[in-house]
């Protein structure tokens, strides 16, 4: 798509506040940004310094927040509501505490309703395709592209074994094909948990980390996924039959992807598990990223581990060695509270920095060592810069001029940080817009776990919420 089709409505946002009235507003079965190309594309590198679209144009947008100008009256006040509910002091503390009382205060119809436009209609989106198409044409009118998440993770209910992870499998496979028609370039999260053991993702994770290894190579991971048999001798027969199971319903899931043009971004988890999840996915990687210039799965790499530094350097060079296109989707963490009680539980320390600005500058070293891997002649690296954070997310756009068009996009949670997402949507920088796909059953508790081990972001986004309420005030008020 060139570059320059979105101008008219971009050139909107810059100027007065009626024209800005109208972003977003095309007609069915117009273009907008980002719904054509590659995962990255329409990139606007080639803007002038401070020209629209510039990272200069971009970066006076999040500062003032005029991009919140396209949300209608009832996503910002919804907005201003959230995030009032998520600063109050018992959300905060125990999320799930609260909504199972709130549940049993207001009952099931009632609860479900509530939630239907609050927390659930800003973070998530329900499984028919109809909510996914529409959600989908409403974030690319705005230039952004949703990226449909899977909420499943752990061991499940007690007792159901291996049909609970069948039934994931078949809801992974429904979310390949909702995130297929959902437009251009489509996208998935994926956790290793939902398909296979977590305990047994510790035991690999803990073979993996003695000295001599478990002998486990891409190729072999590759295989396993290809159908041999597992035959690990430190594994029992039933872990055994449970890995090849659990490995048969990741790459079923990757092939239905692939198949249908959906990239996978695999999530990581727990420290102590993303050794397994990384050799798993490796061994996606090394079945579907051979073929084509761009990387069909994904992994995710979590900057507030101290480590993550030298294990991306390191997955770099292995990526480029075998000749694979590689995806790396760089975020902060999401479980700083879980492994900072898990380390004080055992008496070790954390594998996390200490604090923000020792993650916030992790953040930036990993993204500086990324950005340079793409500068490379022949690089086959794509980047989804996954941050809230405005001075990461302008850092990375700062770095956009020395890397090929199209290899890098940024992502947020859908309901937050949309200041942001819509600066760069309509600076014509591809954002994705990480929503929580299912009913409010199965997605609420999720959330409220997110909410835990995010209490800073959710419950600190008092910047965030001066921007709405600034919002509010100029419609109010359009002669000020």
């Amino acid at each position: 798509m060139g570059q320059r089709e979105t101008k008219g409505w971009r050139g909107c946002l810059w100027r007065s506040m009626e024209q800005r009235r109208s972003v977003g507003q095309e007609k069915p079965g117009s273009k907008s940004v980002g719904q054509e190309g590659s995962m990255g594309a329409s990139m606007g590198q080639g803007d002038s310094a401070g020209g629209e679209g510039s990272p200069l144009q971009v970066q006076v947008q999040v500062r003032e927040g005029r991009a919140l100008a396209v949300l209608g009256w009832w996503e910002l006040l919804r907005g201003l509501l959230v995030f009032a509910l998520c600063s109050h002091p018992r959300l905060q503390q125990d999320p799930e505490a609260f909504l199972r009382a709130s549940r049993r205060v207001l009952g099931a119809h009632l609860w479900r309703a509530l939630l239907s436009v609050s927390l659930w209609g800003q973070f998530a989106v329900g499984r028919s395709p109809a909510a996914v198409q529409e959600l989908g044409q409403r974030l690319r009118a705005r230039g952004l592209r949703p990226l449909l998440a899977l909420p499943i993770e752990g061991e499940g209910p007690d007792g159901e074994g291996e049909a609970w992870f069948e039934q994931n499998c078949g809801a992974a496979l429904e979310c390949v094909g909702l995130a297929a028609a959902s437009g251009p370039e489509p996208a998935m999260q994926l956790k290793v948990t939902a398909l296979l053991s977590q305990r047994l993702c510790e035991k690999i994770s803990l073979r993996l980390a003695e000295p001599d290894g478990v002998g486990l190579n891409p190729e072999e991971v590759a295989a396993m996924l290809g159908g041999q048999v597992p035959e690990l001798t430190w594994l029992s027969p039933a872990e055994n039959e449970h890995l090849g199971r659990g490995l048969r319903r990741l790459e079923e899931v990757a092939q239905a992807a692939v198949s249908q043009d959906v990239q996978v971004l695999v999530d990581a988890e727990m420290s102590h598990l993303n050794p397994a999840l990384t050799c798993l996915t490796w061994g996606l990687m090394w079945r579907h990223n051979r073929a084509g210039p761009r990387a069909r799965i994904w992994h995710t790499w979590q900057a507030y581990l101290r480590d993550t530094e030298a294990h991306l350097g390191a997955h770099l060079a292995q990526v480029g060695r075998a000749g694979l296109s590689c995806g790396v989707k760089l975020v902060r963490g999401a479980y700083l509270a879980q492994e900072q009680g898990r380390a004080r539980a055992r008496g070790c320390p954390s594998p996390t920095w200490d604090t923000p600005e020792e993650t916030s500058a992790s953040y930036e070293r990993c993204l500086r060592l990324l950005l340079a891997a793409l500068a490379r002649p022949r690089s086959r690296l794509s980047l989804m810069v996954a941050t809230h954070n405005e001075g990461s997310a302008l850092a990375a756009l700062r770095g956009l001029s020395r890397v090929p068009p199209g290899s890098v996009c940024f992502g947020q949670l859908q309901g937050m940080g949309e200041h942001l997402s819509l600066a760069l949507g309509a600076g014509g920088f591809p954002v994705y817009k990480s929503v929580a796909l299912g009913p409010p059953e199965v997605t609420i508790p999720y959330l409220a776990r997110r909410a835990a081990e995010n209490r800073g972001a959710l419950g600190g986004a008092r910047r965030e919420r001066e921007l709405m309420w600034a919002e509010l005030r100029r419609r109010l008020r359009p002669w000020a």
